[in-house]
């Protein structure tokens, strides 16, 4: 099958092409990933001594995605809550997020005792809708968390400007975006913080954690600090999340100063990752020739759109996502086509984040009972149908492919799986 290389994929012509000449089947784990996991094994398990996986793992990390720091964290939720609590976001604080994202951006703002205040994204990009941000900053907007959708950045730079003039903290979601770039730099690499995933679906995995990144040091320390306990004597150092023991034995040491959870890595995790980091690229490689062998089947469809990838923007690929456009077929016969003639499935988009139950839920509570919910009481807006117009249009008919395929020759298969079921509709 012919790759069809687009301007965004330049970088990966070449290795497209030679996949597509000789095929290429990799390991679902890294090899080098059971030589640190032993290591880590060999070692045993201390309170206060390791074999320094963390340390490498969040140097390399942060080193790899043009940040200072990282911290490593037991999920990539708690790595966003770190970052809005170091931020100060706290009760009646208002943070912005788009409404079309994993249930979890929104959810560290109600962790936080903060207002969501969810907008629409841009209909062709499907990310954050600038316009959107500008209507919503109010005197009480403390962040703005912009996500990565599918593999593709926002328009970051005019939100860093929103920011700025706003006095507002940028978290970047790039949960589903490892090797994504946005004119020229590397997504992560932009916001004063960046959120990455390990859940076992992305591109990074250690069957789930998570990893926070930074160049502020004041920032980073107070997140290092919201993820280990609160204590006050943690350092920025890689690795650092345990209090020496020579300060930690004495009995009149004085151990918490903030506010802080439990949400440390365990070093094993951080092996497993380590390992995928370092080959990330090829990782990367493999998704991205998944989504290009789709890309030439969509292309040649007229009722199926892509999401729009602007010129300066290289997507990651944690899927390949496409919009059907014709109103008479159905997005449950589709799939049902696809899974039909051989395909393994492909998903939807996520429900509109402002409708999930949840929201409707709590709108419900604290109006009956706005004394139990005074930080909420007459601030939280009406998540109702109506408030993200054009997300709540497209959503329905959004079609999530699949890309995590470790074997060039499966992707080719399932292109062609996918191109006879458009042609059973046309």
């Amino acid at each position: 099958m012919r790759i069809l290389a687009t301007k965004m994929h330049k970088r990966h012509r070449k290795e497209i092409k030679i996949m597509n000449k000789s095929q290429k089947k990799i390991p679902r784990v890294s090899p080098k990933a059971y030589e640190y996991v032993k290591q880590v094994l060999d070692f045993g398990f201390h309170n206060a001594h390791s074999v320094g996986m963390t340390s490498r793992l969040e140097r390399e990390f942060a080193k790899r995605f043009g940040q200072k720091y990282g911290i490593a964290h037991c999920n990539g939720t708690a790595t966003m809550q770190s970052a809005l609590m170091a931020a100060g976001v706290g009760v009646g604080d208002e943070v912005i997020v788009p409404a079309f994202t994993v249930f979890s951006t929104s959810a560290v703002v109600l962790h936080c005792n903060a207002v969501p205040i969810i907008v629409d994204v841009d209909p062709d990009t499907w990310t954050i809708s600038l316009d959107a941000i500008r209507k919503h900053i109010t005197p009480r907007t403390r962040a703005i968390i912009p996500v990565s959708i599918c593999g593709l950045p926002a328009d970051l730079d005019p939100i860093m400007q929103l920011a700025k003039e706003h006095n507002l903290v940028v978290i970047e979601d790039n949960a589903q975006c490892a090797l994504g770039y946005y004119k020229g730099r590397i997504a992560g690499s932009i916001g004063h913080f960046a959120s990455f995933s390990f859940q076992s679906s992305k591109t990074l995995t250690c069957g789930d954690g998570g990893i926070l990144i930074c160049s502020d040091d004041k920032l980073a320390l107070a997140a290092r600090k919201a993820a280990t306990a609160g204590f006050k004597d943690l350092t920025l150092k890689p690795g650092h999340n345990v209090i020496l023991e020579q300060l930690r034995c004495q009995p009149d040491y004085q151990r918490h100063d903030s506010i802080g959870w439990n949400q440390r890595l365990p070093e094993v995790a951080c092996a497993v990752v380590l390992a995928e980091l370092e080959r990330l690229d090829e990782l990367n490689e493999m998704r991205t020739y998944s989504a290009m062998t789709f890309d030439q089947i969509v292309r040649q469809c007229k009722w199926i759109v892509p999401q729009k990838n602007p010129e300066g923007y290289v997507n990651a690929f944690w899927n390949y996502a496409v919009r059907i456009t014709r109103p008479d077929i159905v997005w449950t016969d589709f799939r049902a086509k696809f899974v039909e003639l051989g395909g393994d499935g492909f998903y939807a988009a996520y429900q509109p984040a402002h409708l999930e139950p949840i929201y409707a839920n709590l709108n419900k509570m604290v109006d009956e009972n706005p004394g139990r919910f005074p930080h909420f009481a007459g601030k939280l807006p009406r998540y109702e149908r109506g408030i993200c117009p054009v997300w709540e249009k497209i959503q329905p008919r959004i079609i999530q492919l699949k890309t995590n395929y470790f074997d060039t020759a499966e992707a080719d298969r399932q292109a062609e799986i996918f191109a006879k079921t458009t042609r059973c509709f046309e």
